[in-house]
């Protein structure tokens, strides 16, 4: 028996922002599916994406692969990809793997939102 595929992200627009909300692990084994629900809003017209890593377990380079796309997709329009509510384990992957310097870091929604720094 086979285990049915659980999206690694809950996607909504808020004031016209995608905001994708990942759960769990971002690994080998769902940033295919992750790439998979971000490529409509890669395609669009996008130059602000908002990452809700609040619900984030794990983060493995296949993640960061998929994250870096992201980011790429909203540079090439001249804007920034944003996370919010990071875990601290995670923070460190981010700050250890230098994607601190490509993405705005944000302490929480509202504030990732109205683009205020923390």
């Amino acid at each position: 028996m086979t285990t049915p595929e659980v999206e690694p992200a809950r996607i909504e627009c808020v004031r016209g922002i995608p905001v994708m909300e990942i759960t769990g692990r971002l690994d080998s084994a769902n940033s295919p599916l992750f790439d998979a629900q971000a490529a409509p809003f890669l395609a669009g017209e996008y130059t602000r994406i908002l990452l809700d890593f609040s619900g984030m377990t794990y983060i493995s380079s296949a993640g960061l692969s998929s994250i870096l796309r992201i980011v790429r997709g909203t540079a090439v329009r001249g804007g920034r990809t944003g996370v919010f509510a990071v875990p601290a384990h995670i923070l460190e992957v981010i700050e250890i793997s230098g994607f601190r310097a490509m993405i705005d870091i944000y302490q929480d929604r509202e504030s990732a939102l109205s683009g205020s720094s923390c």
